[in-house]
């Protein structure tokens, strides 16, 4: 019993670090689209009132497109949780019933690396809208 105890241990652990580390970076692009909608609420009442429309238009088109960035980095990293999360009930099942093939889990864990990848490169997307909305905010972008 405790070797079974002891085996579930070293196979979840990897998990949970995986399951951590999401964690970590939901809370990044929690604070980068908190950020973003502000900002994006705070260019529009500007340009209600603006006598240059046309920057304030720019500036708040990038950073509604920031907007929909993130939107698809939270998607892709919900995407790996989940994947995570069936890796982790089918390692612990199969530890018991031994009749879920390793394939799947091989697949599990792959699907969530690569959906924690996709999500990477929409989040270094977001930052270069970012700068892009900065440029056009410090009059530098063309």
């Amino acid at each position: 019993m405790i070797s079974q105890l002891e085996d579930v241990v070293n196979l979840v652990t990897g998990s949970l670090v995986l399951f951590s580390s999401i964690g970590i970076f939901v809370l990044t692009l929690n604070a980068r689209y908190t950020q973003a909608i502000a900002r994006v609420r705070e260019i529009y009442d500007h340009l209600k009132s603006s006598d240059n429309p046309k920057k304030l238009a720019q500036e708040l088109d990038a950073i509604v497109f920031r907007c929909h960035l993130l939107k698809w980095s939270f998607g892709l990293l919900i995407c790996s949780a989940i994947s995570s999360g069936l890796f982790l009930l089918s390692s612990i099942f199969s530890r018991f019933m031994e009749n879920i093939s390793p394939e799947i889990l091989i697949l599990c864990v792959v699907c969530s690396v690569l959906f924690i990848f996709s999500s990477m490169v929409f989040l270094f997307m977001d930052v270069l809208a970012s700068l892009k909305a900065t440029l056009i905010h410090i009059e530098r972008w063309k």
